[in-house]
Parts: C-alpha cells; structure tokens; sequence
C-alpha cells in the first residue's frame, strides 16, 4: 500500500481555521460519509486538547455553522457530522484509508496520513490540496501496513490528570527530541514537580495499557 503525509494549511478549513482561532489541538478521524450534489457529508470523532474556556468558545462558535450539527463534544471528546465543499471527494473514496487521527494544529496547519493501493490517487489528493491549500507532501511510502489509529474514547482521567496530559502534549513533550522537561512542565502548571508528576505518571499509566492492550 502507498502510505502518504500530507500537511497543508488550515486557513478557510470548517474545523482547523477555529482550532487556530481558539489556540486548541484537535485529532479528528471521519467516521464514515456520504456524497450530496455539492457536499460530502463527514461523520466525525476527535479529541481536543487547549484550555477549557477556549475549548467552550470553539463548541459555540461551530455550532452555529450551518455546515455542521448534531454536535455533541463531552470534556474533550468532540462527535458530530460536517459538510466538506465537493472537491474533498477526492479524500472520501472507497479506494483511500484514513490511517490515523488527523491532527489539526493551533499553529494553523493540519496533518493527515492516507492510504491507497493506488499511487495514482495519492498524488491526485495532493494536486487538489496544493492548489486549494498549499499542501506540501511530507512523506509517500509503499510498504506493508502493521496496524492503524482511530479515535477512541479514552478512560477516566481525573481534572489533574488531564490538565497534566494535555500541556505535556500542547509543549511537545512527546515529541522526539523532547521539546520541554517534566520539571518544566511542573513551574508552567504551577505545581510542584512531584505532584505534577505523579498526575502525568498515573495519566500514563492509564493511558498507554488502554491503547496498546
């Protein structure tokens, strides 16, 4: 299979250009769709990591486009159905794998990672989004899948656990080479090291065995 990376630019985009507005990040992966005259209809899940006022505010701003309803979004859990303009068909095909969570940055940017058994259809995606997006491949690769990502409710974190969780993902703190340490992810949250820790260890300990069981 082709597995390709795509980044391109969030400006104009339904989710992403709010994600930006509201400094938040968000994973989405689309569930399933469906085609209109002028639409795709795009059933869609995602996490969405920033501060909770802001995470409120981009909540109450999207619901009031008329391209989006029957939201829902429960803490950081976001479900709901969008409409993408015609031309996105090209991502929507019985033909192209959504391999992973898009990820949707505050830095106005967004990142997917698709599939096909057709290099033909990779490189046609990326013509349309680099003229509509400036989109810019990152990666194309033809190799043999392991496995894939979807979005998947994750267990309870408790408030601290999550705060914890979600500013060591906001400051790169996964990112290889690390970007921030523990120590300074401790002061940015205003705890003490230990206890800021002990929040991001036990969000781990809950997070990881659940993904990977």
């Amino acid at each position: 299979m082709w597995v390709a990376k795509i980044k391109f630019n969030s400006k104009g985009t339904l989710i992403g250009s709010r994600a930006e507005k509201y400094n938040l990040d968000i994973f989405g992966f689309p569930l399933s769709y469906v085609y209109e005259k002028k639409s795709v209809v795009v059933q869609v899940a995602g996490t969405v990591f920033g501060e909770e006022k802001d995470k409120k505010n981009f909540f109450e701003d999207i619901k009031k486009e008329k391209r989006a309803f029957n939201l829902e979004m429960n803490n950081n859990f976001i479900i709901g159905t969008i409409k993408e303009p015609i031309y996105t068909n090209c991502l929507y095909k019985k033909d192209i794998f959504h391999l992973s969570p898009a990820y949707i940055s505050s830095k106005g940017y967004e990142i997917i990672e698709i599939g096909s058994f057709s290099r033909k259809l990779i490189i046609n995606i990326l013509k349309i989004f680099e003229k509509r997006y400036n989109a810019k491949l990152l990666s194309l690769q033809n190799k043999k899948l392991k496995s894939i990502s979807v979005v998947k409710v994750h267990p309870d974190l408790t408030d601290k656990q999550k705060e914890a969780i979600e500013l060591a993902i906001k400051k790169s703190y996964y990112r290889s080479p690390r970007k921030i340490s523990v120590k300074e992810l401790a002061k940015l949250s205003g705890s003490s090291f230990s206890t800021y820790q002990v929040h991001l260890r036990k969000a781990e300990s809950k997070l990881i065995p659940y993904y990977f069981e």
